[in-house]
């Protein structure tokens, strides 16, 4: 009997789990049901983002970087690091940048209590939102990660998840800022979303690479612009997951 109830235990937690993490990562992370992740692929032009800062140590070189080559961005910020660097904030703004919340706490949706999950985004953007002086549009929960929490969450804060197409991998082990131009043209298609970093880790190879790799992509053809600026984005539905015009939902 003990053994009967500890699997009847272990199959209620189980059925939670599937519910709470599994059919989010299915339906968002996967199908990207719900966020913005593509924008039109008939053209070539793709979405330059951002993610983790501000931070006075990388982001004005970045910004130099942008600001040579003509282009512009958007930056995901954590709410701690907007509200330390209310200047630079306004520097992202001036020069024509788009800031959205990242997180309050960059922690990974799956290992946080849902009502930390829930509230996450609802914190950061209302955070972020005040350093800018704008309403958040988009968010962007860290590592990407959801749970039922984050969807909700989301949705009381008002704003899209925003995911990527192409990631950069400037964080990860063997990346350099010789490598990563390569890596990154490797991966661009038209419409996609493409995801770096001004600070933390990633930060050490994409500030050196970035006038190199904006480079190399303005001489490719292509054309980089902010996340609400790419034709045609806006958040996946199920008619296009079966493969069906959408012509609803468009991101206001």
């Amino acid at each position: 009997m003990a053994n009967e109830s500890w699997w009847r235990a272990l199959g209620i937690l189980g059925a939670v789990g599937a519910i709470y993490i599994g059919l989010p990562y299915f339906l968002v992370q996967r199908l990207n049901l719900g966020v913005v992740r593509q924008g039109s692929e008939a053209e070539k032009t793709v979405a330059l983002t951002f993610d983790d800062g501000p931070d006075p140590a990388t982001t004005p070189a970045v910004l130099d970087a942008l600001g040579a080559a003509n282009v512009r961005a958007t930056f995901f910020v954590i709410a701690a690091n907007a509200e330390a660097h209310p200047n630079l904030i306004g520097r992202l703004l001036t020069e024509g940048h788009e800031v959205e919340p990242h997180a309050a706490r960059h922690v990974h949706a799956w290992i946080r209590s849902p009502w930390g999950a829930l509230l996450d985004p609802l914190s950061a953007a209302r955070r972020v939102s005040a350093v800018t002086g704008q309403p958040a549009r988009f968010h962007r929960p860290p590592h990407g990660a959801y749970t039922l929490a984050t969807v909700l969450g989301q949705r009381m804060a008002g704003v899209t998840g925003a995911h990527w197409s192409a990631e950069g991998g400037d964080w990860q082990r063997g990346a350099t800022p010789e490598t990563l131009p390569a890596q990154v043209l490797a991966k661009l298609h038209p419409g996609a979303v493409l995801v770096l970093h001004d600070a933390g880790p990633g930060a050490s190879v994409t500030v050196p690479a970035l006038p190199e790799l904006l480079r190399q992509m303005q001489e490719a053809g292509w054309r980089a612009v902010p996340l609400g600026e790419v034709p045609g984005v806006r958040a996946r539905g199920w008619r296009d997951v079966l493969g069906r015009e959408e012509v609803s939902a468009e991101v206001n």
